[in-house]
């Protein structure tokens, strides 16, 4: 393992721990619903990104599924032999 020849000063340790600041987080606003939310994020509150419905979109498809197959009646399953 090799060993530094020299100590490194305090100016130039500050300089590099210069740029390891934390940045606040830009919060702003949902337009829908006019909750804090991040940035480029979707919006926790109520879903939305840009404008369209993201988040919950799976379950209402997952529901209407569900409806239609439950409408249709289940067709009686055919025997091997009556396949042949």
């Amino acid at each position: 393992m090799s060993v530094p020849k020299k100590r490194k000063s305090s100016s130039s340790v500050r300089r590099r721990r210069s740029h390891h600041a934390l940045s606040a987080t830009n919060v702003q606003t949902c337009p829908n619903c006019k909750a804090p939310a991040l940035s480029h994020i979707t919006c926790k509150e109520c879903g939305q990104y840009n404008g369209r419905q993201v988040v919950g979109g799976m379950e209402k498809v997952e529901k209407t599924l569900e409806k239609k197959v439950a409408k249709k009646p289940a067709k009686p399953a055919a025997s091997k032999e009556e396949k042949k």
